[in-house]
This record gives structure tokens, sequence and C-alpha cells, in this order.
């Protein structure tokens, strides 16, 4: 079988890619990176922290260390390093449906093509060249939480769980026909950043299942939304991170994250020990090199 997997060239895609490359053994794979930015993560302070978080310091700064170091890496490979421990090749996108892209797209043949945390809309042009079609992984319940920011809506809503649907891409925004919705629980004592890198996992899980069933012969029956229950969202602005932070709720915690990028460190790289000055970053996100 012949997929190809597209996410996002950041902290939450590098997980995805960790979690669901070791499960694909026995299928020839290709990654497609997003390097998608909105505007608004540029001027709302909170987006643009967001995106320091999951892309500035992971992806262009620790993620280089550690490739230049070599050897194995981490428990988890870095974007670069997904493509020599799995033997996978990663491409960077800029437009998934422009002609180079598509006509790429269309001589690999695919079998299946999965989009999980991408941000490109498909045209129906690349979406229809899988001979089982294109699926997305949308971390929100659907047709309730459709667009942009979908967990963080979650939580600022009070939900006590965070959907992951997994759907056919048609030529809406999210509004294709729902194979199954997975779900991950919200956790107060966790950060919006922790139920984002985790709200993949139980679609992940949803996918792999439906892969199965296709090796097997078998048939996927996913059902139509129903569109009155639809709520597109937008980016969050000043006054919607106004709200949510004053329900008590954290956009990241310090030690959550600097554990979680602690998983790409290889041996020779270890965090700053706690009692230890990190400067200007603070909360122990510091890393060193061991000679």
């Amino acid at each position: 079988m012949r997929l190809i997997v597209c996410t996002k060239r950041d902290l939450a895609g590098a997980v995805v890619l960790n979690t669901l490359l070791p499960r694909l053994a026995g299928c020839a794979v290709t990654v497609l990176l997003s390097d998608k930015t909105r505007p608004a993560e540029h001027t709302v302070p909170e987006l643009a922290e967001i995106k320091y978080l999951e892309r500035d310091l992971p992806v262009d700064t620790l993620f280089p260390l550690v490739d230049r170091l070599g050897g194995e890496g981490g428990r988890m490979a870095t974007l670069e390093g997904v493509c020599r421990r799995f033997g996978v090749p990663v491409t960077v996108v800029a437009d998934v449906n422009a002609p180079d892209t598509a006509a790429m797209i269309a001589e690999y043949r695919p079998d299946l093509m999965v989009s999980i945390r991408f941000s490109h809309i498909f045209r129906r042009r690349v979406f229809d060249l899988p001979r089982w079609g294109t699926y997305n992984l949308h971390p929100g319940e659907l047709p309730r939480y459709a667009g942009l920011f979908a967990p963080f809506r979650a939580m600022l809503d009070g939900e006590t769980r965070i959907g992951c649907s997994l759907h056919r891409v048609d030529d809406g925004i999210d509004t294709g026909p729902v194979v199954g919705i997975g779900y991950l629980p919200v956790r107060r004592d966790r950060s919006l950043l922790w139920h984002v890198v985790n709200a993949y996992r139980p679609g992940i899980g949803l996918f792999l299942g439906m892969l199965d069933t296709l090796r097997a012969g078998g048939e996927i029956n996913p059902r139509p939304q129903e569109p009155w229950r639809r709520q597109y969202g937008s980016m969050p602005d000043a006054a919607a991170f106004a709200a949510f932070r004053a329900k008590g709720m954290r956009l990241f915690d310090p030690m959550e994250y600097r554990a979680l990028l602690a998983e790409f460190l290889p041996a020779g790289m270890a965090p700053v020990p706690e009692e230890a000055s990190c400067g200007e970053s603070g909360g122990g996100l510091c890393f060193y090199a061991r000679a």
C-alpha cells in the first residue's frame, strides 16, 4: 500500500509522525510538510507565543542542533531525523494544490492520503488522486467544532473531552463524511499546548483501524455530517484568550514543555538542571550538549 502523510512542520507534527510511522510497517510512505502561517499569528500576542513554542523554538533552534549531533537522536526523531529513522522521504510544500505538487502526488500513485494538522485546503484535482481518497484527522468533534483552534474552543466551552474526527476530504472545509471520532479527556491540570499535542492520538488509532479494513478488502462507510450542528470557528482573538485565562487555564506549562522537548534529545544532550539559571528563557526550557 502506498500512503502519503501530510502534516505540519511543527512540534505537534513531529509527534504525529513519531506516533504514526512506526505503525505503518509494510507500507510505502512519503511525507509532505506544510510551513503555513496565518497573519494573526504575528499580531495577536498569544498566537505569536504559541507559534514560538510550536515552531520557532523546536523546529528552527532545537531540532537543527540535534540533527547536527548526528546519531540516532532521542526517543522521538526530529523532522529531519524522521527521514533517517523511518526511511521515508520528507518534502516541505508551499501549496499542495500547485501544479508541481499535484504532479508529484499523481506520479507517486498513492492508494490513500491522510492530512493531520496540514493547514492546506485540498482541491478536488488533488484529493481525488489517491485510489481510496484523502482523509483528514481534525482535532475537534465534527460538526460542532469545525474550523480552527478546536481544542482551545472545546476547553473554553467547558467540554470534558476533545474529539478527533476522521473524515473524508470533500470540497468543503471540515465538511466531509465522518468515519469515526476518538476522544481525549480534558485535563484541567494540563495546558492548552499539552492538549493540542495529544489530541491527534485517538484519531491516529481510528485511521490505523480504517487502514486495516482497507487492507483486508473491507469497505469504509462514513456517515454524512449534520450541517445544522456545525459551528465553524476561526482564530481566537485577545478577548477569547482573556476568557480562557479567567477560567484558570494556561496556554502552556514550562515543565510540560521541557519534558516534551526532552523526548527529542539524544543521550549526549540533557536539560539544564532545574536549579541552574536559564537566563531570560526561564522555566527550565534551556538545553545543553554534554562534552
